[in-house]
């Protein structure tokens, strides 16, 4: 088993070579703007360059939790069955 440091430098340093879907599905992705964990400006970034559909909930790290129906919602549009 890995140590703890090793997960961690794993996690910094690997590189991917092809992307899991190859950019060839849509990606959905909620910016929590009082997200105090990840930046909300990197969680932006993030979903740019996946070309993400994104939404902004004005809510902390856990807007699953807070905003249970703003991320029901985006779910129910990445499955196509969008209200």
């Amino acid at each position: 088993m890995p140590s703890r440091s090793r997960f961690h430098k794993a996690l910094l340093t690997g590189k991917t070579t092809h992307a899991a879907l190859g950019g060839r599905k849509p990606s959905f992705y909620a910016v929590s703007t009082e997200d105090r964990t990840i930046d909300p400006d990197l969680e932006r970034f993030m979903a740019k360059r996946m070309g993400a559909t994104t939404i902004e909930v004005k809510a902390s790290h856990l807007s699953l939790i807070s905003h249970p129906q703003e991320i029901t919602n985006l779910i129910l549009q990445a499955a196509g069955q969008a209200k």
